[in-house]
């Protein structure tokens, strides 16, 4: 259930001393709780709110910071949430509503750009950015003056005509079924050769700024129009209304789209890696997210000795080794091969030493009694392998656990 509904738009300005801007987060299904309390302690955020696999929030703090969020998949920029978008059969005044998202809000575009060169290092002045990328209406007078620009112009205005006249009649309703159907194919071809036509015009042209658009549609706007034609039509509208330039190979940003019932938002990555991907996991086992989350309710204290009976890949050891270094960590397994992988992640994590491993079944733990103050565990008994006889060991697990004197209801315990 969401703690509230994300704010309808945003603005991000370069203040002294940081940069204050909203961003938001995607999470996985059930950790928008988690994220949204660590985005308070972590980030000292304000205006924190979420719904289903989003999580919004303003906060000044720095890049490096903003990179330790354990809990979130990805973060983005937030340049704007809208309504929904309003989806009817009229398919031409869909597109139109698409174009808005971009052609109403130009000023906004600009300066959360500003505010993504701002975070990663370059120094980007207000004045810059609006060189960089001049308005519509003086490139159009700068391209009257270049007898190749006027021939280009030319044949887009043939293909504008040629555009506009099938939105009119869609919206005058007085087109079959089939008719419809055709126009949509021939909009679709339409689509295609505008955008090779814009990017190879911006090729040409003096804008170095290169950008390309990541789309997610779900809900009534997915039965209208896929993701990939709604990210051209954005695409195409930012070409058009900004110079930038397509590169879906490496770009200079990303722009990431998400259509729902709910709402439509818009948002810049931070970083091109999600921060779901660990760069001291080299094989990865339980998700990361889910892990650091499993560490976090087990409420590690500086001395403990924590234990992870069932530790396969080691992934909720790494997670709680690198967030509470002050303490002891064991975890031990029946499979060779897992071990092996637990330790190479280990060693690439740079906590041997830290993370000590173990050949053991959980049901024989070769440990002195009341030895352990903390156990987590990702037991191997659910859907993700099924419930099978093995299920009939969990009892003798917990009470293994027990008899080492770990059941302080600080053990934190999740069925795969």
């Amino acid at each position: 259930m969401a703690a509230g509904a994300p704010p309808k738009e945003t603005s991000g300005s370069c203040r002294a001393g940081g940069i204050s801007a909203r961003y938001f987060c995607t999470a996985g299904r059930g950790m928008e709780p988690f994220l949204l309390r660590e985005v308070q302690a972590r980030l000292g955020a304000t205006q924190v709110e979420y719904v289903s696999g989003k999580v919004f929030f303003a906060t000044n703090a720095e890049l490096r910071t903003l990179k330790k969020l354990k809990s979130a998949e990805r973060l983005f920029l937030l340049l704007k949430k809208y309504p929904p978008l309003s989806v009817s059969k009229n398919k031409g005044r869909v597109i139109r509503d698409i174009q808005k998202l971009v052609n109403e809000d130009s000023r906004i575009w600009l300066d959360i750009v500003t505010v993504w060169k701002s975070l990663h290092g370059q120094e980007v002045k207000e004045k810059n950015v609006s060189q960089e990328y001049p308005n519509l209406q003086k490139r159009k007078s700068e391209e009257e003056g270049s007898t190749n620009n006027k021939r280009q112009k030319r044949e887009k205005l043939l293909a504008t005509i040629s555009a506009e006249s099938q939105i009119e009649d869609q919206e005058r309703g007085d087109m079959s079924e089939t008719d419809t159907d055709n126009v949509l194919s021939e909009g679709k071809l339409c689509l295609e050769k505008a955008w090779e036509s814009i990017q190879e015009k911006c090729v040409e042209g003096s804008s170095s700024f290169s950008f390309r658009v990541s789309c997610r549609c779900s809900g009534a706007p997915a039965k209208v129009f896929p993701a990939q034609i709604v990210g051209r039509i954005i695409g195409i509208a930012l070409m058009k209304h900004f110079g930038w330039k397509a590169d879906l190979r490496n770009p200079d940003i990303e722009i990431f789209v998400h259509l729902n019932d709910d709402y439509s938002v818009i948002g810049i990555p931070v970083f091109r890696l999600p921060l779901a991907s660990r760069a001291y996991i080299k094989t990865a086992g339980l998700r990361s997210t889910v892990a650091w989350a499993m560490a976090s309710f087990a409420e590690i204290q500086t001395g403990d000795f924590v234990l992870d009976p069932t530790c396969g890949l080691g992934t909720v050891l790494l997670e709680a080794a690198t967030e509470w270094p002050d303490a002891h960590y064991l975890g031990t397994d029946i499979s060779d091969s897992q071990l092996q992988g637990a330790y190479s992640n280990i060693r690439a994590a740079g906590l041997v030493g830290k993370i000590d491993l173990l050949k053991a079944s959980a049901t024989g733990l070769p440990l002195s009694p009341k030895s352990i103050n903390v156990v987590f565990a990702d037991i191997p008994f659910g859907k993700k392998f099924k419930i099978t006889d093995d299920m009939r060991l969990l009892p003798n697990v917990l009470q293994e656990i027990e008899r080492h004197g770990a059941l302080c209801w600080r053990d934190c315990c999740a069925v795969a």
